[in-house]
């Protein structure tokens, strides 16, 4: 038996496949995403108590003798295991290291992948069909979102696929609404357009807010920024049924039926939420180039609009 092997065995350490699934149901936890392991960081401390470490488990070190140098070098047991099963994961490609997240966020963090994710869900015992709903992040998503941010408009821009669109996998289409969904919520900071909510779960693991397509898929509209709005779930409704469009100085114009409907509809308690429509002002991101495509407002315009 090893020298390291018989510290673990002596201080009765958790096994690295139990610290490897512990570490895939806490990444899920946080959307996708945990802190480096470090010195003194959360993360680390809240890992060894869901374990329940003692504090002689926690301080145990392994010592590395440098002959050559003359020195004894000190690692703490816990960290160094806990290191070990996360790069085994990285390994298996379930999450990525922190060196390469950095590149993509610059931050150094661990991050699920999508077969991270699919694996995180198998182990809680969520099923697959929920996978889409949920706000985790992954690697392949995050690169996503971060490419249709950082996307300069065409010239020639057109807001729709005129050819039928191409089958794709299921993964790949996961990745691209979940993309588009991340880029559009984040790029309006998580706010509706029309009415300002801002507002998450008491977990804050999910937002109100959703990300609406002007030009609809069903009319092969374009997953990307300038075919994207950020609406509230009342607002993006609205809009989708024709309640309420966008002129092309992007002020709200609402349908011509709204005078049609009774006075007990539209209206929560005393307020009534439609008439609000025709005062909204709406609120875009400063850089214009991220706008939405004049051309998909008036398509919904002409189209959508009753």
């Amino acid at each position: 038996m090893s020298y390291e092997s018989e510290m673990l065995e002596k201080y009765s350490m958790p096994s690295r496949d139990e610290i490897e699934k512990h570490l895939i149901k806490t990444l899920f936890k946080y959307n996708g995403v945990i802190k480096e392991f470090g010195e003194g960081e959360e993360i680390v401390e809240e890992i060894a108590d869901n374990f329940s470490l003692n504090n002689e488990q926690r301080e145990a070190y392994l010592e590395t003798i440098y002959q050559k140098e003359n020195r004894v070098k000190k690692s703490n047991l816990w960290h160094r295991l806990l290191y070990r099963a996360a790069d085994n994961l990285a390994k298996e490609k379930l999450i990525s290291r922190p060196k390469t997240t950095y590149r993509l966020t610059n931050k150094r963090e661990w991050m699920l992948t999508e077969e991270g994710y699919d694996e995180a869900m198998k182990i809680i015992g969520i099923p697959s069909s929920q996978k889409d709903d949920l706000p985790i992040r992954s690697y392949e998503v995050e690169k996503l979102s971060r490419k249709l941010k950082n996307s300069q408009k065409p010239s020639n821009y057109l807001p729709f696929v005129k050819k039928t669109r191409k089958i794709i996998n299921e993964k790949k289409y996961s990745v691209r609404k979940r993309g588009f969904r991340q880029a559009v919520i984040e790029l309006y900071d998580h706010k509706c357009v029309v009415c300002g909510l801002k507002l998450n779960a008491p977990n804050n693991d999910i937002w109100e807010v959703q990300a609406a397509h002007i030009v609809p898929h069903s009319y092969n509209g374009k997953d990307d920024i300038w075919n994207g709005l950020s609406l509230c779930r009342f607002h993006h409704w609205t809009f989708d049924v024709g309640w309420f469009g966008l002129s092309d100085n992007f002020e709200v114009i609402v349908s011509k039926k709204l005078s049609e409907i009774p006075e007990s509809m539209g209206r929560s308690w005393n307020f009534n939420l439609l008439t609000k429509l025709s005062t909204g002002t709406v609120l875009f991101p400063q850089n214009k180039n991220l706008w939405p495509d004049i051309g998909a407002v008036k398509w919904h315009r002409e189209n959508i609009l009753k």
